[in-house]
């Protein structure tokens, strides 16, 4: 059980950050969360970390949904 609420959790936060990624990497630099200077990483750098860092919450919210069911 509670495998399978964790797998819908990183499931839905990793889709989320796959969709606002663009959103999100604005929005840390509107307000000065980025942790290196602007000019060191392009934007779009960022957004792509942004999307692979949801990417891997997907699998493994995937991955704990399966076993959580017992499909595996």
């Amino acid at each position: 059980m509670l495998a399978t609420a964790l797998g819908i959790v990183f499931l839905t936060f990793g889709l989320a950050g796959i969709r606002y990624a663009p959103a999100i990497v604005e929005a840390q630099r509107r307000e000065g969360m980025t942790p290196f200077d602007d000019a060191e990483l392009e934007a779009s750098d960022r957004v792509r970390v942004t999307r692979g860092t949801g990417a891997v919450a997907v699998l493994i919210g995937l991955a704990l949904l399966v076993y959580g069911l017992g499909l595996v």
